[in-house]
This record gives structure tokens, C-alpha cells and sequence, in this order.
């Protein structure tokens, strides 16, 4: 169990609040208004269909079981999902032994379907060869039922030792479809656009995993999707670069994740979150989101420094950065004299996964402190393999003065007391003079999920000390 202390430099006030009740005045008349019992079983099927199409497919199960009259609508309501391993009753390891039943049972529910509206169409399915004619089949029944969701996530286990994948019958979509579809989600298929397509006229939120396209058609769809507003690509490999130059003004959401891209951009103005996670920094522009208020970055192996220049160049609207390097390197004698600020940040993540190799290394990471003067809330969150109190590196005095004249509150755990932390810890100190918190924490917690930027994080650490050590000036 790690230790913890905390360093109280301001007291801040506590405010109250105190509960009134209106008291009653004598001989006031009081009225009780009593209302009819409306149970779900008595709402309208419309109003049935529009609730239960809502509902996530495990709550939908559990509700059923409460409510009788839900329990038939399986084969009623407007939103259709099917899970091969749910369906089958089965396991994802056997689960290809009953490809031949899922796809009886789903035509025997679709076939009672035919001339109704259906939603949301959901199929979830390990890929066969077998299944094309069926996928395409079932293609066909979305457009005849006006879906606006559609869900083929066709992903099987071994999906990394496969290159084959279902081909998206596009040819099988008219106008009408296509302007409907307003959710989609694309699993282990391949994108070849016909010459004529024309994009998604209102598709409002998009996931790819595991899909073949050229960085020609990724490009084309992404550009006429002008109402998208969340889009995901998981593991979608061009090996190329991904400009997307059309204007995606109600994009708020964009999350890239090991897409062995070279290159990203995106006009994206009104842009407010985006995560990137891959093996390596690539050159990312979103330089025209003014609005972005969370960026997330998980690398597999980086130089710190490098990818500070890169965020400063493509993302210096962000408001909240968080940064994790698993592999991470910093290069010596490297201080940060460059006008390039991020001139937005105010609250900085730091997950500092450095070998010990590099734990002399530790003071440079003020690089990145030096392009943040407005930084008011700060997080060192270090995973170290090496022994205590570590005495190797430089001392602040080498790195010259700094102010961070806004921040108010800094969070460092994995405190081991090496050089370079001590040394990073009074650099913060001596140059905030705003500074109000300090929480110090010897336990690493660099290998938990602290995403988003939640203040709560930063709360329960502070509230969680019983005694605070006050002290005077460092």
C-alpha cells in the first residue's frame, strides 16, 4: 500500500448549505390529488416500440422478463438484433457450428418482418464464406425496411490471421437507403465504392473495425458525411495517409485507434473530443478544431520531445491533453525555447512509463511544462522500475526560471523520490505561485484507466488523505 501525503499551500473555504422547509400555516387546507396508475402494459404499441427501440439488447432481455406484454415483442419491434453466440446459445469457440442455425433463425424472424419498418438492424456474426448470399439477403431486407441503424459486425476471433472479408454490397443500396441510415456500424468488411456513390447524406455516427478500403473511397465516404458527428476506426489498415478535406462541421467525436496511418487531418471546427492509440506518433492535423476540448494519446513507443512538437504543430486548440508513451524515451539536453505554445491547456495527463535507463532522464519532461503558461491543473502519473531515492541526473537549477503563474493543482503518483522527480516536484513549486494543492503519491497509478479528465480523480485523491501534512515553504 503506497503512502501518501499532501502539501496544503491555501486553505479554501468550505461553504454550506443549509436545507429550508416551508412550514405550513395553520388551518391551511391541504389536497390530495389522486392519479390513475399507468403501468407500461397500458402505453400505446407505438409508444412501446419507440421505448424498447432505445434499449440496449441486454435490457431489453431483462425487461422482458418483468413485463409479460414485452416479452412477445421480440418479434414485433422496430429494432432487430441478432448475437450468434445469444441466438445459438452457444460459444464463441464453437460458435461455427451454428452458422447454419443462426441464419435460419434470423430469416424465420426477418420473413415475419416483411412489409414493417425496422429501425435498427443489428447482425453479429463470426465470418464465413458460407454467409455471404444471407449478408447480402439481409442487406436487401434494410432497405425494403427503411432501416436507419445498421450493425454488421461480422469480426471472428482469429480476425488478425484472415485478409479475407465480406464485400459491402453497396450496388444493393438506392437513394432512399442511403439518405436514411443515420447509425452504422461496419465490422470486417470491404469498402470498394461504385464510381457514382455520393457519400451518406445523413449518417450522424460511424464505426469501422477491421475494414479493407482504400485511402481513395475512406477519403470520399468521410468527405459526404457532412451531419457526421462521432466516428471511430479500429484497426481499418490503409498504410497510407488519411486527408479528409471536406468540411465535417458537426464532427464531435473522432476516435483512431492502430490504423497504420502516415497521416491524419481533418476540418473538423467544431471538434471536441478525439483519442488517438497507436504503435507510434504520426503527424496529425487538426489545427482547424478550435473547440477541442479533450485529446487523448496512448503510443505504444515515442520520444517524448518529438511528440510534443507534433501536438503543438497539429492540436493547439486543446484544452484538456492526456499522454501516455508505454515505450518512452527523452532525449537530454533538449529545453523547450520555441514560440509554440499551447496557448488553450489547462489541464495536462503525463503517464510517464520510463525504463531505467532513462530515469536520469526524468527533469527534461519539463519540456513539455515550458509550451503550457496557462496550465492550471496538472498530473505526473510515473511507472518506474527502479530503486528508491535514485541520486543521477540534472538539477532544476540547470533548466533556468519558468512561471506557471495559473496553476493551481498538481497530482504526482508513483513517487519514488529519485533525482528527477524530487527536482521536477520543487522546479513546480518554486514557479507557481498560484499553486493551492499538491498531492503526493508513492503507489503507481500509471496503469489505470483515468480517462477522461474527471475531476472526481483528482478529488478523491485529495479527500482520500485522513491527515494532510501542512507544511511551510519548500
Amino acid at each position: 500500500m503506497g503512502q501518501r501525503f499532501s502539501i496544503k499551500m491555501m486553505n479554501d473555504p468550505i461553504g454550506q448549505e443549509r436545507n429550508t422547509t416551508d412550514e405550513e400555516a395553520p388551518g391551511k387546507a391541504t389536497h390530495e390529488t389522486r392519479r390513475r396508475h399507468v403501468h407500461f402494459e397500458d402505453l400505446p404499441r407505438d409508444v412501446l416500440y419507440s421505448i424498447v427501440s432505445k434499449l440496449p439488447p441486454k435490457e431489453f432481455a431483462r425487461t422482458s422478463v418483468l413485463l409479460s406484454r414485452w416479452r412477445c415483442m421480440w418479434s414485433e419491434c422496430p429494432r432487430l438484433t441478432f448475437d450468434a453466440v445469444v441466438v445459438c446459445n452457444c460459444n464463441m469457440d464453437n460458435l461455427h457450428q451454428h452458422t447454419d442455425e443462426f441464419i435460419h433463425k434470423v430469416n424465420a424472424v426477418l420473413q415475419k418482418h416483411q412489409g414493417m419498418v425496422v429501425e435498427t438492424l443489428e447482425i453479429k456474426i463470426d465470418f464465413v464464406d458460407s454467409l455471404i448470399h444471407h449478408l447480402d439477403g439481409w442487406i436487401n431486407f434494410a432497405v425494403s425496411s427503411r432501416t436507419k441503424n445498421l450493425t454488421f459486425d461480422l469480426k471472428p476471433q482469429n480476425f488478425l490471421e484472415r485478409n479475407d472479408r465480406y464485400v459491402f454490397p453497396f450496388k444493393l443500396l438506392d437513394y432512399g437507403s442511403i439518405s436514411r441510415l443515420q447509425h452504422m456500424q461496419l465490422s470486417f468488411v470491404s469498402l470498394k465504392l461504385p464510381s457514382q456513390f455520393r457519400g451518406f447524406p445523413n449518417l450522424k455516427k460511424l464505426y469501422l473495425q477491421v475494414v479493407h478500403a482504400s485511402r481513395k473511397d475512406l477519403q470520399h465516404v468521410l468527405s459526404h458525411c457532412y451531419k457526421l458527428e462521432w466516428l471511430r476506426m479500429d484497426r481499418c489498415n490503409i498504410n497510407d495517409e488519411l486527408m479528409v478535406d471536406g468540411q465535417l462541421p458537426h464532427l464531435l467525436y473522432l476516435y483512431v485507434e492502430y490504423c497504420k496511418l502516415t497521416r491524419i487531418k481533418f476540418q473538423a471546427v467544431n471538434l471536441a473530443t478525439f483519442k488517438y492509440e497507436g504503435f507510434s506518433a504520426v503527424p496529425i492535423d487538426l489545427s482547424h478544431s478550435s473547440k477541442l476540448q479533450n485529446a487523448y494519446f496512448w503510443l505504444n513507443k515515442a520520444v517524448f520531445q518529438h511528440v510534443l512538437m507534433s501536438l503543438l504543430k497539429g492540436l493547439p486548440n486543446v484544452q484538456n491533453l492526456t499522454l501516455r508513451i508505454c515505450s518512452q524515451h527523452l532525449e537530454k539536453h533538449w529545453l523547450w525555447d520555441d514560440p509554440l505554445k499551447f496557448s488553450h491547456l489547462r489541464h495536462l495527463q503525463l503517464f510517464m512509463f520510463a525504463h531505467s535507463e532513462h530515469v536520469d532522464k526524468i527533469l527534461y519532461s519539463v519540456s513539455f511544462l515550458r509550451a503550457t503558461p496557462f496550465i492550471e491543473k496538472l498530473e505526473v502519473h510515473y511507472a518506474i522500475c527502479v530503486l528508491w531515492s535514485v541520486d543521477v541526473g540534472p538539477r532544476r537549477q540547470d533548466f533556468g526560471v519558468c512561471k506557471y503563474n495559473y496553476l493551481k493543482n498538481m497530482w504526482i503518483t508513483g513517487f519514488k523520490g529519485a533525482r528527477g522527480q524530487v527536482e521536477f516536484l520543487l522546479h513546480v513549486v518554486e514557479s507557481a505561485p498560484a499553486l493551492e494543492d499538491i498531492i503526493v503519491d508513492t503507489e503507481q497509478r500509471a496503469y489505470e484507466d483515468l480517462w477522461p479528465h474527471k475531476d472526481e480523480e483528482f478529488d478523491k485523491a485529495r479527500t482520500g488523505l485522513k491527515k494532510p501534512l501542512e507544511t511551510g515553504p519548500v
